[in-house]
């Protein structure tokens, strides 16, 4: 590649990514919407621990309010609070000692989240537990290359996989097959890990093909035989 096209490809590909940061304000606006129409239903809210919305720049407001939105990387959480699950456990770290306190759990997530190049990524997390804790931390459920692409049709979705996600991985519900396979399914999904997963079922249809080869070859033997 000569200089003057690596240059090129740069500069464009750097005009993308303030357009897609310009862009994301108009995205966010668009989940606020969802949000806002979530949280009217006040008692289900209040069952999962109550939802909230934050916005990456509201963490510091007075640092953040020295640039525009286009010169920072953007990011909007959905989150539960705390909810009791009704049960006393022993929250102490030494073995020795028992310190029994109310179980609760919360802090489940969905969050929007912007690269330097102006890709949206949402993610989801699992509930936060006294109780106990899942092997994935986060989840991806989508992927854009412009905030412009994450229209109410695909933030009403995000909002469905999470709700379904929050029960998923609730201590009350996460013990149903139900939920095990949902959660498999969802990190089957995630891009990041679908070569291991396509390595892994490759792997699976081999010794199901092995084992019904083997099966068959036995059945072959006992009927030349004349055993069957």
């Amino acid at each position: 590649m000569k200089l003057k096209e690596a240059a090129r490809k740069i500069q464009r590909d750097s005009d993308k990514a303030y357009i897609c940061r310009v862009n994301w304000s108009f995205m966010d606006e668009r989940i606020q919407v969802e949000y806002d129409k979530v949280v009217l239903d006040n008692n289900s809210s209040r069952i999962l621990g109550d939802i909230y919305i934050q916005k990456g720049k509201d963490r510091n407001k007075k640092e953040y309010s020295k640039f525009t939105s286009s010169q920072y990387i953007n990011s909007t959480h959905i989150f539960t609070g705390r909810r009791f699950l009704g049960l006393a456990v022993n929250t102490s770290k030494n073995p020795s000692i028992t310190k029994l306190n109310l179980a609760t759990e919360g802090n489940a997530q969905l969050w929007y989240s912007q690269s330097p190049s102006g890709e949206v990524l949402v993610f989801i997390g699992p509930y936060q537990s006294d109780c106990g804790e899942f092997l994935e931390k986060e989840i991806i459920i989508g992927k854009y290359k412009n905030p412009s692409e994450v229209r109410e049709k695909s933030i009403n979705k995000h909002f469905s996989i999470f709700f379904k996600y929050c029960v998923c991985t609730s201590q009350h519900s996460a013990s149903s097959l139900s939920s095990y396979l949902y959660r498999q399914y969802l990190i089957y999904n995630d891009f990041r890990y679908k070569i291991e997963n396509k390595q892994r079922l490759i792997k699976l249809i081999e010794r199901i093909v092995t084992l019904g080869l083997g099966g068959l070859a036995v059945w072959a033997s006992l009927y030349a035989g004349g055993k069957i």
